[in-house]
């Protein structure tokens, strides 16, 4: 749980043996197969919220729900959209009752949004929303658990703001290679081997053929 905001923030990302979520087209269905895919939705499940950034719903539109489990329910979904730039016909904005936050920047134009009872808008005092105000902000809501899903830049933004509990970290066995495929972390600002950050495995899993790494940052 982070100490000044009182959420638990748990990332997960799920990439191949060299560290890609997605070729260099963007392409990214599946790494990993239908048992890893499954825990996910278990982890969604488990947790209050799931937060993406707005690049992962423009390269993905994923819906953010929980399926394939019985009686799973599904968390308040969030994106990070600085700039309001999520077309109105993303998945996350079917009427399905599902709660949904978009959090924008305070330089963001105006617009209109889809009208449903379950959309919240929140504006951020800054231009790019700061991670502690974000979690801050889902606490004032009542929501206690994160799940932290992507993409690459949201990612290296938790991390550097010392914001995650838990790691799961989903490994298949694959490689895509290439520089301008995705990785799954953005710059963490690292200028020597000595100040990368450092895991403490907790445990391995085997998913089918693939691993997860359950983790937190030492």
């Amino acid at each position: 749980m982070n100490k000044n905001t009182g959420v638990t923030v748990t990332l997960k990302a799920s990439f191949t043996l060299d560290g890609k979520i997605a070729t260099a087209s963007g392409n990214s269905k599946w790494i990993t197969g239908k048992a890893a895919r499954r825990k996910a939705h278990e982890l969604r499940h488990e947790n209050d919220a799931v937060l993406v950034g707005i690049n992962t719903i423009l390269a993905d539109d994923p819906e953010l729900t929980v399926r394939g489990i019985e009686e799973g329910r599904s968390p308040v979904r969030i994106v990070l959209d600085s700039k309001a730039r999520i077309p109105e016909q993303s998945r996350v904005f079917q009427n399905d009752g599902v709660p949904v936050i978009i959090i924008s920047g305070n330089q963001a134009p105006s617009r209109n949004w889809p009208e449903l009872a379950e959309l919240r808008i929140l504006t951020a005092p800054t231009g790019t929303p700061d991670v502690l105000w974000v979690l801050s902000e889902i606490w004032k809501l009542g929501l206690k658990s994160l799940l932290i899903e992507g993409g690459s830049l949201i990612h290296a933004s938790f991390l550097k703001s010392n914001c995650v509990d838990q790691l799961e970290l989903f490994l298949a066995p694959k490689i895509i290679g290439g520089q301008d495929s995705l990785s799954w972390c953005g710059d963490l600002n690292v200028g020597t081997v000595n100040e990368a950050s450092q895991l403490e495995i907790s445990s391995i899993t085997e998913l089918g053929v693939d691993l997860l790494i359950s983790a937190k940052l030492k």
